[in-house]
């Protein structure tokens, strides 16, 4: 079996030939775990690594979408009851963005289940306005008013979900293209 060489902060995975290793892979949107031994790998004219067949192969929770971390403005406006009302717009900035939603940072602490009506700006895409649900929040600093504030869309097209999943490759492309450098 060949796949492509695994990289880390835009380099590639150095293992011995022989090495037995664990790895990921998603089928048909189902996330899976195996082993496997590293038999040989090439770098002209695609970086590659040829395994032997998978073993051990289990079924693992994994995310809908791939994740990079990406600073974008966003504004914030709580709803209630699906009306935005007169409630004030916050300013924040994402941490991280995919095709399912984005993680924000912010200085306003929301409850998980709260409504948002999210507006971000993507490069290459434009304005996306979204309703969305707060499904985690961290506080990663507990003596500062500083909060990871995760929210799923509810309501985005597909035709916006795809163009943001190609932004995301795109970028990590341009990352691992930097880091070949």
């Amino acid at each position: 079996m060949t796949i492509a060489m695994p990289m880390s902060k835009g380099y590639p995975v150095l293992l011995p030939r022989g090495e037995v290793f664990f790895g990921r892979t998603v089928i048909n949107m189902m996330a899976y775990e195996f082993t496997t031994k590293l038999l040989a790998k090439q770098v002209n004219p695609l970086p590659i690594w040829v395994i032997a067949a998978p073993y051990n192969i289990k079924k693992i929770q994994q995310r809908s979408f791939v994740r990079i971390d990406l600073a974008l403005p966003v504004q914030i406006r709580e709803t209630a009851d699906d009306q935005t009302g007169d409630q004030a717009v916050i300013d924040a900035v994402t941490k991280d963005i995919s095709g399912g939603g984005v993680q924000i940072v912010t200085t306003r602490q929301w409850e998980i289940g709260d409504k948002l009506l999210v507006t971000v700006n993507y490069p290459e895409i434009g304005v996306l306005t979204l309703n969305s649900e707060v499904v985690r929040v961290q506080q990663p600093q507990p003596d500062r008013v500083l909060f990871w504030v995760g929210v799923k869309f509810l309501d985005i097209n597909e035709k916006d979900r795809g163009n943001i999943i190609k932004l995301i490759f795109k970028k990590q492309l341009e990352l691992r293209r930097k880091g070949l450098d």
